[in-house]
């Protein structure tokens, strides 16, 4: 049994190194998110998903996180995570269940912007001659406690929402 999963683990991970471009790590969060507060991930926990890739064929049988800040797809087999640049063109989240009508797409290929290139997933809120996306982003900010040497490290929490028509982006008010 435990020799089935070994090879199905090598299998799955020669896979997907063959869809990336970097090479796929198995570490459950990245040491560089130890020390901060707040999440780099849209929800913080694993979430079903379909994922769509670029050849087009779909996959269903990974549970995902999307990591705002290297905008890379985590994805996890039976209690073991991946970290891909993999081909990966558009995937859905289910935050409740698949049940649930809730869902949210995210796909790459838009046009560049100040903030983002083609590579940035944006989630696709309306899609249709005019499109309504938003753009999660998320960094790591500093922060010096006073009267002291301790350095605060958290994630900041930002979207941005975008109207995409005719390739031109109209950039929208948080309060419009």
């Amino acid at each position: 049994m435990k020799g089935c999963f070994c090879a199905l683990l090598i299998f799955l991970s020669g896979y997907l190194s063959g869809q990336t471009t970097d090479a796929v790590t198995t570490n459950q969060d990245p040491p560089i998110y130890n020390d901060i507060s707040g999440t780099p991930y849209v929800l913080t926990d694993w979430k079903e998903a379909t994922i769509r890739f670029s050849s087009g064929r779909l996959a269903t049988q990974f549970r995902i996180k999307f990591d705002c800040i290297k905008n890379q797809v985590m994805l996890q087999f039976e209690g073991n995570s991946f970290a891909t640049q993999s081909k990966i063109r558009e995937f859905v989240i289910y935050p409740k269940s698949r049940k649930e009508i809730d869902s949210m797409l995210f796909r790459k290929g838009f046009p560049v912007t100040d903030k983002a290139n083609e590579e940035t997933f944006y989630q696709v809120l309306l899609e249709g001659k005019t499109e309504l996306l938003c753009l999660y982003l998320k960094q790591i900010t500093e922060e010096q406690q006073i009267a002291s040497k301790i350095i605060y490290r958290r994630i900041r929490d930002e979207k941005v929402f975008y109207l995409l028509k005719d390739a031109l982006y109209v950039p929208l008010l948080r309060d419009k």
